[in-house]
């Protein structure tokens, strides 16, 4: 069995860096780099008004490099930092209207992306690979 798992998280690992090179291909044109995109999404899914620690911690990424992303970001009037209530330390990050207009073509390229990779995949492997992938998540995120 080890040797499945092994090529396992190998294909997983090759799939997901081949995915997103092909999503970053097809993002640069419209100016965006991976993290960008990736911290434009973050927001997008519910880290609107997040503090940048939590973005960053989030994102998997140092305060500082956040930090100088937040920077370009807001200088391509793609997000927002607002003060805190409360806490004038702490700014809570936003997307912008540009920001948000802007999301809305990331998913379109994105989904386009997802109906070329998914062709011909039936919907049963599909819903097997879902539970497996949920199953290997859960376990990784219970590890002590």
């Amino acid at each position: 069995m080890d040797s499945k798992t092994e090529a396992f998280a190998e294909t997983l690992h090759l799939t997901t860096h081949a995915w997103r090179n092909e999503l970053d291909r097809r993002l640069r044109p419209i100016g965006l780099s991976r993290s960008k995109w990736m911290l434009l999404i973050a927001l997008a899914r519910g880290g609107q008004g997040e503090s940048q620690k939590t973005l960053a911690d989030r994102l998997g990424i140092e305060g500082p490099s956040l930090v100088g992303l937040l920077d370009r970001l807001q200088r391509d009037g793609l997000v927002e930092r607002r003060a805190t209530p409360g806490d004038r330390r702490m700014n809570a990050v936003h997307l912008s209207r540009k920001g948000q207009a802007l999301i809305g073509e990331i998913r379109k390229i994105a989904a386009a992306l997802r109906a070329e990779l998914f062709t011909g995949i039936e919907s049963a492997d599909l819903d097997t690979a879902m539970r497996v992938l949920a199953k290997i998540k859960a376990t990784a995120e219970a590890l002590p």
